[in-house]
């Protein structure tokens, strides 16, 4: 719906530029829109690259966890040490099975355990080279956690600024919504277009984040949203809520 506002209103700018007080509220309702979609881009990039990193070195340490206990075992069942093979005897779907903190944990188990039989485990493919690339694995993936949960941090501090901004915006389209009463006098036609643009489509108007219209997470209307109603404008509209992660539409 804000979108479809801000349209209307530039196609139609030549009805209002005689009229500095409602040029100044469109300018500054067009501003708050345009913060409102930086923000968003900012939100949408905070974790999606970091997320999709930590997969792949999840993935790639898991590997190397596979490759060195597995070594282990085949040495430690040639030399019938049971223990040592209850201790390494994992496979792909126990990995999975881990929580990121939980896998970190279990690699720098295997490591060290790795690290106690050196030349055993190198007529078994776990050179010294090999066994440096594991360790490197690990630090690279516990790093990918902490870049992952920075983003996460980030994420959340833009979806707070939202709720602001949304706020700002329907207040400013509220005195938008007043100062058009003039116009249902001096331009009907644009003020029965405008009042067209207020309505809220159904799928016209969507946040992330489970965000109500107004910038509320509890759904309910701000005082700004209210009044825009009462003035006449936001009749029958719909409010539509999304999860996160899904895009955000205004």
């Amino acid at each position: 719906m804000f979108t479809g506002v801000r349209a209307y209103l530039d196609d139609h700018s030549a009805g209002y530029t005689d009229n500095e007080e409602f040029s100044n509220h469109v300018n500054t309702f067009k501003s708050i829109l345009h913060n409102i979609e930086a923000t968003e881009n900012e939100r949408s990039k905070a974790t999606t690259g970091k997320v999709r990193n930590k997969a792949e070195m999840r993935k790639t340490a898991t590997d190397y966890g596979l490759a060195v206990a597995g070594a282990i075992y085949s040495y430690a069942k040639k030399k019938g040490d049971i223990q040592l093979m209850e201790s390494v005897n994992l496979k792909i779907s126990d990995f999975i099975k881990f929580r990121d903190a939980g896998l970190v944990i279990e690699l720098t188990s295997i490591r060290d355990t790795a690290a106690r039989f050196p030349e055993e485990l190198a007529k078994y493919g776990i050179t010294a080279a090999k066994f440096a690339e594991f360790e490197a694995k690990i630090a690279q993936y516990a790093d990918a956690l902490g870049a992952k949960n920075t983003g996460t941090a980030t994420k959340s501090g833009a979806r707070k600024t939202m709720q602001t901004l949304f706020k700002e915006a329907d207040s400013i389209l509220d005195s938008i919504d007043r100062l058009m009463n003039e116009f249902r006098i001096v331009d009907p036609d644009f003020y029965a277009g405008y009042k067209s643009a207020r309505v809220i489509k159904d799928l016209g108007f969507r946040h992330t984040g489970g965000f109500a219209r107004n910038g509320n997470t509890s759904g309910e209307g701000s005082a700004a949203g209210n009044e825009s109603q009462n003035s006449g404008f936001g009749q029958g509209s719909q409010v539509i809520e999304t999860s996160p992660g899904q895009g955000s539409e205004l």
